[in-house]
């Protein structure tokens, strides 16, 4: 375990180089690796549409820049930006959409 705080920041995504995952170019910067499945970072993905039938990891994020927006089978909708935070439980179903970059703070714990 890390002996002092570590820095988060936007910029870390600057040293990544952008992959394809699900179906559109992302970037990801892992600032911390706390093992036993716990992981924090940033993230950044141009315009993208993905439907699972139960989120794989519980994730909590902080939008930084962007909009993305969930869909819920019973269809309703919610929409978060910069400055909002949410949380997604394990095996959540749902459909993220967004119609531009995102980028986001985050914390995954997969178990």
């Amino acid at each position: 375990m890390a002996e002092r705080a570590v820095r988060i920041s936007a910029s870390d995504l600057d040293a990544v180089a952008p992959v394809l995952e699900d179906g559109a170019m992302a970037r990801t910067a892992v600032g911390l690796d706390a093992g036993g499945g716990l992981t924090s970072g940033v993230w950044e993905s141009e315009a993208f549409t993905w439907e699972t039938d139960g989120y794989p990891v519980d994730e909590t994020c902080v939008i930084i820049e962007g909009v993305v927006e969930f869909r819920y089978p019973d269809g309703s909708v919610e929409a978060f930006g910069p400055g909002e935070a949410f949380a997604i439980a394990k095996g959540t179903p749902l459909v993220w959409h967004q119609d531009g970059t995102v980028r986001k703070f985050f914390v995954i714990r997969e178990s």
